[in-house]
């Protein structure tokens, strides 16, 4: 039986993860994020600009959505000259799994 301060950590715990999800699930419910995050999947990082030539958005459009998903922790951005490109965080485990279901 759990005492009350285990059951204090586990809500806490609990918590913290469920709020995380919800953000990255509301994050990829929109058809374009879900579409730069299974394209960054199949890539190592793409820039800006390529991804809103692939997707037919305007580069602005296409920026606003990385900061979204950079916002969530799903991806992380680095500057190449004057461009930016972004990768997904493969290190957390929970992208782990999401990548396995999204594939």
């Amino acid at each position: 039986m759990l005492t009350v301060r285990e059951i204090g950590k586990v809500k806490k715990k609990l918590k913290v993860s469920e709020d995380h999800l919800a953000f990255i699930f509301e994050a990829l419910s929109n058809s374009t994020r879900l579409k730069i995050f299974r394209l960054l999947s199949k890539q190592k990082d793409i820039c800006v600009t390529d991804v809103a030539k692939v997707l037919g958005v305007s580069v602005p459009a296409a920026s606003y959505q990385f900061r979204i998903l950079e916002m969530v922790g799903l991806v992380e951005k680095e500057r190449m000259g004057k461009m930016i490109c972004y990768k997904i965080k493969k290190g957390d485990p929970v992208i782990k799994k999401l990548l396995r279901i999204i594939g």
